[in-house]
């Protein structure tokens, strides 16, 4: 009987003890959860700290960059409006490229980081402050940035204006050298000058005394043109004896140089001084 009893109790024993220890087992699984879970906790709010310390960084330094190239362009459009060099508006155009894309990826990092701090467990307004701060910032960079582009449109436009003007200019200083450096000139007998209007003869009595001299009115296609600087010599297919110089030209600003025999050259000593008069008329007897 008593051997029944130890039996009994002994199973008894066993049995209560097999209960505690599934007990403990399954505080220790619980602990061993809440321990994983606290450990993910922390590593997710180290990768969320690490990740947010790293986006900051990479936006204070697109801020830099932006900066950096908003003090370029401030540089160009100074110099813009004198430059008529294409080069510089392109410049200030790959500079606002550059700024777009710099905001452009801040905003996309900042937005990525709002939402990942959005979904974690976390509550810090000195992070949500810094976030929302720079947010702000770079849409005031957009904002500064548009307005840029409309003063690159009017100096662009203030630009095409004056390079036009200046072409202008241009044009009219070549025409006035052209003008400057064009003289006129022609060779011919007594009669064919006269027919041509380009002689006439004044002066005199009865057909004594008369003197040949150049037309009031004269007509540029009757000339052979000419550049004041690229003629120091003008070939004549007479002899020196039978040439006159009717134009009134300082005689001492050129000579009659006889060359062979029915060729002459007229030889210009003093342009300046010779080419007062733009027309030169020569008549061959």
């Amino acid at each position: 009987m008593k051997y029944i009893l130890f039996i009994i109790g002994a199973v008894l024993f066993f049995s209560c003890d097999q209960q505690k220890v599934t007990e403990l087992q399954s505080e220790l699984d619980q602990l061993k959860s809440q321990n994983e879970l606290v450990r993910e906790q922390s590593l997710s709010k180290d990768r969320f700290i690490e990740e947010y310390t790293n986006t900051l960084n990479d936006v204070y330094d697109n801020l830099e960059r932006i900066r950096k190239r908003e003090g370029l362009i401030t540089e160009y459009s100074k110099s813009m409006e004198k430059s008529q060099q294409a080069t510089v508006k392109e410049k200030m155009l790959s500079n606002l490229e550059s700024i777009d894309t710099y905001i452009e990826r801040s905003k996309v990092k900042l937005d990525q980081l709002k939402t990942r701090f959005q979904e974690s467990d976390m509550t810090s307004k000195a992070f949500e402050a810094t976030i929302e701060k720079l947010t702000k910032e770079l849409e005031e960079k957009e904002v500064y940035i548009a307005g840029l582009r409309v003063e690159i449109d009017s100096l662009n436009t203030i630009v095409s204006r004056n390079s036009i003007a200046l072409q202008e200019r241009e044009l009219m200083i070549e025409e006035q050298n052209e003008q400057m450096n064009t003289a006129w000139y022609v060779i011919g007998s007594d009669d064919e000058l006269e027919e041509k209007q380009i002689i006439t003869e004044k002066g005199g009595l009865l057909g004594i005394g008369k003197t040949t001299v150049v037309s009031p009115v004269l007509s540029n296609n009757d000339f052979n043109r000419t550049k004041i600087n690229e003629t120091a010599d003008i070939s004549i297919a007479q002899d020196v004896d039978d040439i006159e110089i009717v134009s009134a030209h300082d005689p001492n600003s050129y000579e009659l140089v006889s060359l062979n025999k029915g060729e002459s050259k007229l030889h210009i000593k003093n342009p300046g001084e010779f080419w007062k008069m733009r027309y030169l008329v020569i008549v061959t007897n």
